[in-house]
């Protein structure tokens, strides 16, 4: 299993820095951007995404938590290659849009996020339609835009109940949220794929 390191959880004024020294504890860097209408926060600001866009080889996985086009990510896809994921959440406004630029891309991982709070049957027409290309889910567990949260539902439960719902599911499972060192060995034997972690890595 992989982890991915949420730097909403590091120093704001010291990202690069803090990934440095901590970047034996990760495979990619977590990049949640908001729009403080979807989610209660802008996220990571502009210009800390551009500086790991440009200023490091860390593989970015990029999660965005916004309601309307997302035109950094459209940006962002023509000037990176460092991109390795992007996820966007099946409740937006914009996630026709989010497809459409993703179709289009040959080397970054599509993925469908879902809130902790939502009825995991919203992903069915995204999961069983032959004209999306879809690499990995990311259930959300909890409430977006914010580190040092508790789950609003328990990772492996979520994770329970979409395996349950969803038997045919082949593709990657990401989890996010509220994962704690001590939850790792039990996601990995469900089958999670990659793992987001803040605190636990930040302190």
């Amino acid at each position: 299993m992989k982890i991915s390191a949420s730097i909403l959880a590091a120093d704001q004024n010291d990202i690069i820095n803090n990934l440095n020294e901590k970047r034996d504890l990760f495979d990619y860097v977590h990049i949640d951007i908001g729009d403080n209408v979807f989610c209660p926060t802008y996220g990571i600001s502009k210009d800390n995404v551009y500086k790991l866009v440009n200023d490091t080889t860390y593989k970015l996985d990029i999660h965005l938590m916004i309601d309307e086009f997302p035109e950094l990510l459209n940006n962002l896809v023509k000037e990176t290659n460092n991109i390795v994921k992007a996820s966007h959440h099946v409740e937006s406004n914009s996630i026709n849009e989010f497809i459409d630029i993703m179709q289009k891309q040959n080397n970054i991982e599509t993925g469908f996020g879902i809130l902790g709070s939502s009825d995991l049957n919203i992903l069915r027409p995204f999961l069983e339609t032959e004209n999306i290309t879809i690499d990995y889910i990311l259930l959300l567990c909890v409430n977006p835009g914010f580190s040092y949260q508790d789950p609003v539902i328990s990772p492996s439960q979520r994770v329970l109940e979409f395996k349950n719902l969803y038997p045919n599911y082949h593709g990657q499972i990401m989890v996010d949220g509220g994962v704690s060192k001590l939850m790792l060995n039990e996601l990995k034997d469900l089958g999670v794929n990659v793992s987001v972690q803040g605190g636990a890595i930040f302190g």
